[in-house]
């Protein structure tokens, strides 16, 4: 049978989930936009790289 005692406790961790999840995925969009800008700027290297030759 279903304890309804413990429903508290687990809609409490569901949340905790689920906060845990959006700091991962807002995580995960930053380091995405960190990497987008970092292959930009070596795509200005090399670019000035290739007229230099």
């Amino acid at each position: 049978m279903f304890d309804f005692s413990k429903l508290g406790d687990m809609a409490e961790l569901a949340d905790k989930a689920r906060q845990l999840q959006a700091h991962q995925e807002k995580k995960q969009s930053e380091q995405l936009e960190i990497m987008k800008k970092i292959s930009r700027q070596l795509d200005e290297v090399l670019d000035i790289l290739r007229k230099k030759q």
